[in-house]
């Protein structure tokens, strides 16, 4: 057990919760690979300094990516949902042995020869994805999502899988996938014995009662086409109009109702783990010509 990465991801403030739980769980010994994000902003800026300190007291094998400036919503005005640059962020590739790296590389080789489906069975193994879930990853092409799901049926699966497997990483194949409940309960005992401070407040239940503004919506594409002429639901992004604690935050909303972009809805959100549930009210307004003033792209990265 690597603890001194433990008690790092315990005062971190440039870690979201995931990969505070990510770095847990690799640190145990649970996880034997995983990637992170570190957030450094001006106030925390000896963090990125002070983890790769732990990293190389502890041995870990790692390498770490260019640093890239991250932005979050400064305010809402009008039409207009303006960003700033908070700061600047690093991903961590952390390795439980030099092997474990070669073989990392050999997966963005393979992705780089369009060799898809022998990296992401790489990818899984990396990763200690059970096979099963590996395997329905490859074959669910658009074409396969296609003919088996109506589009509320695909994204559903998604929203239903982030509430009953909150320590997960991947999708499992299914929502009773015994390996990934195996999985999941191995690292939410991990979590618990090892950062009892993070497995409270990752869990802890809070209810807000905010505006929230429909955005953009989930879609799978081929040539520019929806695969799904005929919707059944929609799975959109949707933005508090006010802050929560201080922040504006980004919410999948899955809805069986048509809401036009810009829609402006009175709801109850109900968050837990990392995820949130949206009781809609009534609607209030509709922000037409609703935009982004940003210069750069959103992150995110799995594993």
């Amino acid at each position: 057990m690597k603890q001194k990465l433990i008690d790092f991801a315990v005062i971190s403030k440039g870690l979201d919760f995931s990969d505070k739980i990510k770095l847990v769980l690799f640190a145990a010994g649970k996880k034997p690979n995983t990637y992170i994000i570190l957030k450094i902003n001006p106030d925390d800026l000896g963090e990125k300094y002070e983890f790769e300190k732990r990293l190389r007291k502890e041995k870990i094998v790692f390498s770490a990516s260019r640093q890239k400036g991250y932005e979050e919503i400064k305010k809402i005005s009008g039409n207009e949902i303006q960003w700033e640059i908070a700061g600047i962020w690093i991903g961590y590739d952390l390795f439980k042995d030099k092997k474990s790296k070669k073989d990392f590389q050999r997966y963005k080789k393979l992705l780089g020869k369009q060799q898809a489906s022998r990296a992401h069975r790489l990818a899984g193994k990396l990763y200690g994805y059970p096979k099963c879930c590996t395997e329905k990853y490859i074959k669910e092409t658009p074409q396969v999502i296609k003919k088996k799901y109506s589009y509320y049926e695909y994204y559903k699966r998604f929203h239903d899988n982030d509430r009953k497997f909150p320590y997960l990483f991947h999708t499992p194949c299914t929502a009773n996938c015994r390996a990934s409940k195996a999985l999941n309960k191995r690292y939410e005992a991990a979590v618990k014995k090892y950062a009892p401070e993070i497995y409270k407040k990752y869990r802890q239940k809070k209810v807000f009662e905010r505006n929230i503004i429909i955005d953009t919506e989930s879609d799978i594409l081929i040539k520019g086409k929806t695969i799904w002429p005929e919707k059944n639901g929609h799975d959109y992004s949707v933005i508090t109009k006010n802050p929560i604690e201080g922040k504006y935050y980004l919410i999948s909303f899955l809805s069986r109702k048509d809401y036009e972009r810009g829609t402006v809805l009175s709801a109850e959100i109900t968050s837990k783990h990392d995820y949130a549930n949206i009781k809609v009210k009534k609607i209030k307004s509709v922000i037409n010509n609703l935009v982004h003033v940003r210069a750069l792209p959103m992150i995110g990265r799995k594993y």
